[in-house]
């Protein structure tokens, strides 16, 4: 048998969950208080922060962090810590607020326009008229209009930067309308954003240096003793550009925006354009205006320069610092809705902004999935309106880090999500795995849970798992860590198995500001059944090519499949024709780049090329024999297939992520024969067999198995079964509550149906334990009990012994173990959602469950 299957089955899996530990300055015995509920979850290691601690790397946090130390030392626990005093990661401390070190501050550079009319002699514009204190000017530069709505003719160029004297500029109009174009470098302080004052430049590797001389090298100088044992590392949460904030849309071309800046950056620029430096200085205004032709290239060369900067200076630094010290460096950027590619929030690229960490990172927060819901736009507690799309939380974002994962060597196939975190209290433990099975079926296998708080009733971004105790629901918390952990242990080792690549393209964007298609194209393959690492073109450029196949570290594709776009750089083309040459198919969804960034002409590369609509994407890559996977029947559009190849095996991860509904299948894969099934929530495994090549399934609503082919099945191993007939159990139950915090139960009903305790009638604000006791006599045959619809986790004792926990449907519990003839007693704990009572603003954002056994409650049958 698998030795994965074996550890996950006798409960051996490793570590794979480090949850946040928020730290404020409490009492010790709080503090270990919390640290025991992490350990009692499950959890062997978990990532200190400070939300604030305001004595962030001062005495009394050096004594309270080496309290921390010494306790998950005792309890053989590892630690890791947020790197930074204050969320997001870049405040580096308040290194950057002490006057000496003002000149690492961030610098941005914006544009102001004058429009001025010719011809006229002697023309005088005051340039200077809107500059904020410290700001000035860098550049100004004249542009004849072209006509055309806001475009500038750039070849009508006219540096004016030496007529400008005390801040007028003394010109001479030539004839026509041309826009004056005021380049300004400015700090980082109103009117743009006070929330992120004296956060680290980006573009200056001595300002992010102030990371490690402020938080890494005092951390190590105290507690070099713990590094690579109990201390894992630190991780950084969230870091970006900064320049501006409120929106995840900081593109280029936004008249007034600021930009990052240094002094040398067009002349970096030009270097990758291949332009020469005088021009790219003449350019500059094409970061925000539309100077024709020349604007795609100053742009995609202005990202490319910026986010390799970020890469080397912070990202790669951090790694190295922390590699060279023993321990790991993880973390996450702001990925929201495309934010990834862009400025502001965003660090420009994904993975440049990740190379340098040992795991690859996302996080999901603030109600941006919500299970079920895989169309359309829903609304959530974010940035721009809150608009979210599933296309990019579901089938995107966690496959931006799984790839990531796969593609370098440094991250061993660690993909890590930040998860849980400011959905509000009406997040419990139903929609908890609601979301990590979203991950687990892109290939996440590791998770920051956010978070446990050991301030009282913290009202930051709850839940919090123990809240002191007070979380109802907490009990059955561990349950929920088992199973994630078994599912992450899982999908640790081996080698991924994708269909197709799909190509990265951030360039798409910073072309021509048109979004690209990759969250569409992602959720086509997905819905398809097709699986897929995304793969940018710094992995593209060292890949190889074997049996028409494209290889890039231990993962291999059969096409690449580039979204739609109307430009992309020269060299980027040219890498695909490479390819193509070498016999991988290159596919385009929707159209091909009609131009490359600097305009040289592309029609030479795309007969080279296919163009298949997205519509008609998967079935053509079926018909080539690049996909290989198939499924009809009811709900197949809800499923979600990962694969895995280990050690001689296929093991197929398949999830149903209808939440109402059960999906009957009929599934083509391309293995044969019996088959072992792992059944992750309830530890067990059983076989099944395929049938003239087709794999019968029947996996229930929220619920996710395991089908491996190839390995041994071990004597003893039931053959899967499915509910064949069900009757509806009539059942009276007497009901007694137990509000949160008390011991004692009160009598709420006797020989009552199910009904909904916090109801309007009955106990709105309950939170707590619901407890139902009732006897029956069963129909011959049927040994499951399904209680139906419950509000929110059940607990079932039959005749005095436990049957098990479900925190999500299907509510099924065998019986077998504990049924007699005659007359049974059966005892039921069900624990409410807290937001019933904790009505936070957060859990505003998305439905709060009923409390209770709402039904029908029913007696199943199964057969093979």
């Amino acid at each position: 048998m698998d030795e994965i299957i074996k550890e996950c089955l006798e409960n051996r899996q490793d570590s794979y969950i480090l949850p946040f530990l928020w730290l404020h300055g409490e009492p010790r015995e709080r503090i270990e208080e919390e640290i025991l509920a992490i350990k009692n979850s499950g959890i062997s290691e978990f990532c200190a922060e400070s939300r604030p601690y305001e004595e962030f790397c001062r005495d009394s946090w050096w004594g309270d962090f080496e309290f921390v130390l010494e306790t998950a030392r005792r309890l053989d626990m590892r630690v890791w810590l947020l790197d930074d005093k204050k969320f997001p990661t870049g405040y580096a401390n308040g290194y950057l607020e002490d006057a000496s070190h003002a000149h690492l501050r961030k610098r941005l550079a914006r544009e102001l326009q004058i429009e001025a009319l010719g011809p006229m002699k002697g023309a005088k514009l005051y340039v200077g008229g809107r500059l904020n204190e410290g700001e000035r000017v860098i550049r100004v530069i004249a542009y004849r209009h072209s006509g055309t709505g806001e475009a500038l003719d750039y070849r009508t160029a006219i540096d004016l930067t030496d007529l400008l004297s005390d801040g007028m500029v003394y010109w001479d109009i030539p004839n026509g309308v041309w826009r004056v174009s005021i380049v300004v470098e400015t700090q980082y302080s109103d009117p743009y954003n006070t929330r992120f004052p004296y956060y680290i430049d980006m573009l200056n590797p001595q300002s992010c240096r102030a990371m490690i001389d402020a938080v890494y090298q005092p951390h190590y100088k105290r507690f070099k003793e713990y590094f690579g044992n109990t201390f894992r590392g630190f991780f950084s949460d969230e870091p970006g550009f900064l320049n501006v904030i409120d929106t995840y849309c900081n593109k280029l071309g936004i008249l007034n925006s600021p930009y990052p800046w240094r002094d040398d950056i067009m002349s970096l620029v030009a270097s990758s354009a291949g332009i020469d430096k005088d021009k790219a200085v003449l350019y500059t205004p094409a970061l925000w205006e539309d100077l024709g032709e020349i604007t795609p290239l100053i742009r995609t060369h202005y990202m490319e320069v910026v986010t390799k900067l970020y890469r080397e200076n912070f990202g790669n630094m951090l790694g190295d610092w922390c590699r060279e010290h023993g321990v790991m460096y993880i973390g996450h950027v702001i990925e929201d809705m495309g934010a990834h590619t862009r400025l502001g929030y965003g660090s420009g690229h994904f993975f440049r902004a990740l190379d340098g960490q040992d795991m690859a990172g996302i996080d999901i927060v603030l109600t941006q999935a919500i299970p079920g819901i895989t169309e359309g736009i829903h609304r959530a507690c974010t940035a721009d309106g809150g608009a979210t799309d599933p296309g990019f939380f579901r089938y995107t974002l966690p496959k931006l880090a799984a790839s990531h994962a796969h593609i370098q060597p440094l991250k061993k196939d660690r993909a890590m999500c930040e998860i849980f975190g400011a959905f509000g209290w009406a997040e419990g433990l139903p929609y908890m795995k609601g979301l990590a099975d979203m991950m687990l079926a892109s290939g996440i296998n590791y998770f920051v849970p956010h978070a446990f708080s050991p301030k009282d009733e913290d009202e930051d971004c709850p839940p919090h798992f123990y809240n002191g105790g007070r979380n109802i629901q907490y009990p059955l918390f561990k349950e929920l860590m088992g199973y994630m952990g078994r599912c992450a242990h899982m999908l640790s080792s081996g080698v991924h198995v994708a269909d197709v690549a799909v190509y990265y393209n951030a360039e798409g964007e910073w072309a021509c500001g048109s979004c690209p298609q990759l969250s569409s194209v992602c959720r086509t393959l997905t819905q398809g059944l097709a699986d897929f690492d995304i793969v940018p073109f710094d992995y593209l450029a060292e890949a190889r090519t074997k049996n028409n196949k494209l290889v890039i570290n231990n993962e291999s594709y059969g096409a690449l499949v580039v979204p739609g776009c109307e430009i992309l750089p020269y060299d980027r083309l040219e890498c695909f024709a490479k390819l193509a040459k070498e016999g991988v198919s290159v596919i385009f969804t929707d159209k091909m780049p009609t131009r490359a960034e600097n305009s040289k002409d592309v029609s030479r590369f795309l007969s080279l090329f296919e163009c298949v609509s997205q519509k008609e994407l998967v079935s053509y890559l079926l018909n080539r024999g690049i996909c290989k996977i198939t499924g009809s029947g009811n709900g197949v559009e809800k499923l979600r297939i990962y694969r895995k190849a280990r050690n001689g095996q296929n093991i197929y991860l398949v999830s149903n992520e209808g939440v109402y509904s059960d999906a009957e299948v009929q599934l083509s894969l391309p293995d044969k024969g019996r088959f072992l099934v792992y059944e992750p929530w309830e530890n067990r495994l059983m076989w099944g067999e395929t049938n003239n090549g087709q794999v019968p399934l029947r996996l229930e609503k929220g619920n996710m198995l395991f089908l491996v082919f190839g390995g041994e099945i071990p004597n003893g191993t039931s053959q899967i079964e499915w509910e064949k007939e069900r009757v509806k159990a009539e059942i009276l139950f007497d009901i007694s509550l137990r509000q949160e915090g008390e011991t004692e139960s009160c009598i709420f009903a006797k020989g009552s149906p199910c009904v909904d305790i916090s109801s309007p009638e009955a106990v709105p604000h309950f939170s707590g334990e619901v407890i139902y006791k009732a006897t029956f006599t069963p129909p011959n045959g049927f040994d499951v009990i399904d209680l139906g619809q419950v509000g929110e986790v059940a607990q079932v004792w039959l005749n005095g012994e436990y049957l098990g926990a479900r925190i999500n449907a299907p509510y099924k519990f065998s019986m077998k173990k504990a049924l007699k003839e005659g007359e049974n007693t059966l005892e039921i704990s069900v624990k409410s959602n807290p937001a019933h009572r904790r009505r936070d603003s957060f859990s505003s954002y998305i439905q709060i469950p009923p409390t209770g056994i709402i039904g029908d409650v029913c007696f199943c049958k199964y057969a093979k």
